[in-house]
């Protein structure tokens, strides 16, 4: 991968968990669902890159 790939992916990663822990500090229960949603989406998405 190259660098500017890199930093896209840990741009994106950031954002995604300040969103989350936003929400989950302003709504705890939708945050940990949101939170559970995006890890198996993350799962899913390394299993099917890994074939």
């Amino acid at each position: 991968m190259s660098d500017e790939n890199k930093m896209v992916a840990v741009l994106v990663v950031t954002g995604v968990f300040a969103v989350v822990s936003y929400i989950a500090f302003v709504n705890p229960p939708v945050g940990i669902a949101i939170g559970a949603g995006v890890a198996v989406a993350t799962l899913v998405w390394k299993m099917l890159k890994g074939k």
